[in-house]
């Protein structure tokens, strides 16, 4: 049964249909309009287009933002996508598609992606971390996704990882892990390091302002021994957040996805994690990549729909 995957984010919004937990067609690609309004227009022609080749059985969405997974409301903001919340997507699509509609917070839906995609349904406990511009988490015990009571379970980019008040979130508040362990907050690492330091000492520094991500890790690469001192403390901030999600939960498992887990050195982070963490759940505890990469939230999404349709059925 195929259905429409839809991963709504704050630049670009990109579909494709699932079926048996894999694209079966391209990704088609839009930017992400400015409104609520646009949005729902551009997610409607996106499934037009689609309907014109293929018979869909329902419609998954990812989304930014806290979702209120029953009625398929979005009740929590996020600064990506201005207006958007108290839209209640899945009633506005279901309405004008007569299609059933599943909408779900976007790193729940890429845990839960990964979950039916790879070979881990055998685990109990399974905790996936989305490193991009921010931090997302998605977390399943015995096979659901963890929600909390208030839908918002898995905000774990706001853990406080430091008491110092040192770096401002976006969310408002000092020291999340997000701003250390995030693209931003590896970003921002790396322009507390070169602060006072001269380009001979290191290439970074003669980037000032105009310091970015990619030219820290081919530092790294070059032996810039400054870029490596920023892309170890990267790893050492990761660490930072991981550890209290295992010492909370004892996972069997983190996997790591998102546009920045391409960069992550496992032996090191993983040595980093076992050196920290209590032994009982160390041991046994994995740390891997992705198997779906940026397809993640799109195959979950689907995933979810469907399988609301066969407990209906």
């Amino acid at each position: 049964m195929p259905a429409l995957g839809i991963d709504l984010g704050g630049t670009k919004l990109s579909a494709a249909v699932i079926c048996d937990q894999r694209l079966v067609t391209d990704v088609k690609q839009r930017p992400t309009p400015s409104g609520p309004d646009k949005i729902v227009e551009a997610i409607l022609d996106l499934l037009a287009e689609f309907k014109q080749e293929h018979v869909l059985v329902g419609v998954g969405i990812a989304t930014a933002g806290i979702v209120k997974v029953d009625t398929g409301e979005v009740i929590g903001s996020t600064g990506n996508l201005p207006g958007w919340e108290g839209t209640p997507i899945r009633k506005i699509i279901e309405r004008k598609t007569m299609l059933p509609v599943h909408v779900e917070n976007d790193a729940n839906a890429s845990a839960y992606g990964e979950f039916t995609a790879s070979d881990l349904k055998g685990k109990y406990c399974l905790v996936v971390v989305t490193l991009g511009t921010g931090i997302g988490v998605g977390i399943i015990i015995d096979g659901k996704l963890f929600r909390g009571s208030h839908w918002a379970a898995g905000e774990c980019g706001h853990i406080k990882i430091s008491m110092e008040n040192r770096r401002l979130c976006t969310c408002g508040l000092f020291d999340c892990w997000e701003a250390y362990g995030s693209g931003r907050g590896l970003l921002t690492t790396g322009k507390e390091l070169i602060a006072g330091v001269k380009p001979e000492q290191s290439k970074l520094a003669e980037l000032g302002d105009s310091l970015t991500n990619q030219a820290i890790i081919e530092a790294v690469e070059n032996g810039d021994l400054l870029a490596q001192k920023a892309f170890t403390m990267w790893h050492e901030h990761i660490c930072a957040g991981l550890i209290n999600l295992a010492h909370t939960l004892d996972p069997d498992c983190f996997v790591l996805t998102g546009g920045m887990e391409q960069f992550v050195d496992y032996p090191l982070l993983r040595e980093l994690v076992s050196d920290r963490c209590l032994p009982r759940i160390a041991e046994k505890m994995e740390i891997r990549g992705s198997v779906l990469g940026k397809n993640g939230g799109m195959v979950g999404a689907a995933e979810l729909v469907l399988d609301r349709i066969a407990a209906d059925a």
